[in-house]
């Protein structure tokens, strides 16, 4: 894999001396292995440089530490390249924790045409894409399976047992979305009583049949070993599962929420020129593309969704044919005042419930 995506870019190294290297902080498991022997291995083949790739827990708080100790100490950070949820990444910008991105320099001239939507910031480029929407257990719905969003909040149509988690992010997203409020509306209808209102009155429909549990990661388990009918997931949970033998959980393509990973240089960073060559490097249609071939995850060039594999490219939601139904996920709107008392509503209706957790 490394050799043959060698051969897809030249990356200028700059200024760096040459035994100077690169720290790339990420999030672990699956998805920093994938990053290692996708992305990091292939820069150091070209460059000759050292790249070590280590694991953070991720959260915005440890990289605005890690930025203001080094400025108390006048010190390296220690991280060369963060990989960020794109609106940690918007927040940190604006506080001045990271730097912005020469995207002339990263060959980055066709952000309107080629990235999805909040890919391309002053201080980030977009890395990976991933959906949430209802999953289903398909040994369940043998003569029609649920195709419609609406088709999770009926459970006359499709009974069985709903699994949500305790958050009521997404979920009340999808909600609206399932009663035929336009994407573009969703979050400032979620800002008012009404819109919150609105949400949970699809939510309680299925109120008789719902069970929550704290993860999305349990909600698919629970999915897998036959002990709920609809419940909400990750795209690529999805998909590893559709690889297995036998996959027997579906995805609800109909509406979803997607957000995505992106790559920014941390404020202080020791070797910031040879971060921007890899980031430059990475962002480029080949290994956008390897990525998603290794993790399921969608590209954030839209011209490497449309050229992965046909059997590929029926689950990444960067595709043509699940893009549009996409609705970028905003974190910033849970942060505030108005986000906080649609979590409150949500919690109470949960509460409401016999047997919630």
């Amino acid at each position: 894999m490394a050799a043959a995506i060698c051969a897809a870019a030249t990356v200028e190294a700059g200024a760096q001396t040459a035994n100077s290297g690169l720290t790339i902080a990420t999030w672990g498991g699956f998805y920093q292995t994938a990053q290692t022997q996708v992305l990091a291995e292939p820069f150091a083949l070209q460059t000759g440089r050292t790249v070590d790739v280590v694991t953070y827990t991720g959260h915005p708080n440890e990289a605005r530490q890690r930025v203001e100790a080094a400025r108390s100490t006048g010190q390296s950070v220690g991280w060369d390249v963060l990989d960020l949820e794109r609106a940690d990444a918007e927040e940190l910008c604006f506080q001045g924790y990271l730097e912005p991105l020469e995207l002339a320099r990263a060959g980055i001239d066709d952000v309107e045409s080629d990235f999805v939507q909040g890919a391309v910031g002053l201080c980030w480029i977009g890395n990976v894409v991933w959906s949430q929407s209802f999953g289903f257990d398909r040994r369940l719905f043998n003569s029609a399976e649920p195709f419609a969003l609406a088709d999770a909040f009926d459970p006359l149509l499709f009974p069985g047992r709903r699994l949500l988690t305790h958050s009521g992010q997404v979920a009340m997203e999808l909600a609206l979305l399932a009663d035929g409020m336009a994407p573009e509306r969703v979050y400032s209808a979620l800002a008012t009583d009404q819109g919150v209102q609105d949400a949970l009155a699809v939510l309680d429909r299925v109120r008789g049949d719902v069970q929550f549990v704290k993860a999305t990661s349990d909600v698919f388990r629970l999915l897998e070993s036959g002990r709920g009918a609809v419940g909400l997931i990750y795209h690529f949970d999805a998909l590893r599962h559709a690889r297995a033998a036998q996959p027997v959980i579906g995805y609800m393509w109909d509406s979803h929420v997607i957000d995505l990973d992106v790559f920014a240089i941390p404020d202080g960073a020791a070797n910031p020129q040879l971060a921007m060559d890899f980031i430059a490097n990475v962002s480029r249609g080949a290994y956008q593309s390897a990525m998603a071939t290794v993790t399921g995850y969608g590209p954030a060039r839209l011209s490497a969704a449309r050229a992965a594999r046909q059997d590929l490219r029926a689950w990444l939601p960067t595709s043509p044919t699940h893009l549009p139904f996409g609705l970028l996920f905003r974190g910033d709107f849970w942060d505030t005042a108005e986000g906080e008392a649609a979590q409150a509503a949500y919690d109470a209706w949960r509460g409401s419930i016999t047997g919630a957790l």
